[in-house]
């Protein structure tokens, strides 16, 4: 159970941080990842930086 947890985290990391630097290659503004995400621009950046910086 803990492998397949740990399996989870990772491929949510990767996909995580793969969605991250595809959105800043292409220049997505940042409310529009907001509204995507269904957050304000403040948490939405956050997330990016997070994954970006991860």
């Amino acid at each position: 159970m803990l492998k397949a947890l740990a399996d989870l985290r990772y491929v949510i990391s990767k996909t995580g941080q793969d969605a991250a630097y595809e959105l800043a290659a292409l220049d997505v503004p940042l409310k529009d990842v907001a509204t995507a995400l269904g957050t304000s621009e403040t948490a939405a950046r956050t997330y990016l930086n997070d994954y970006l910086h991860h």
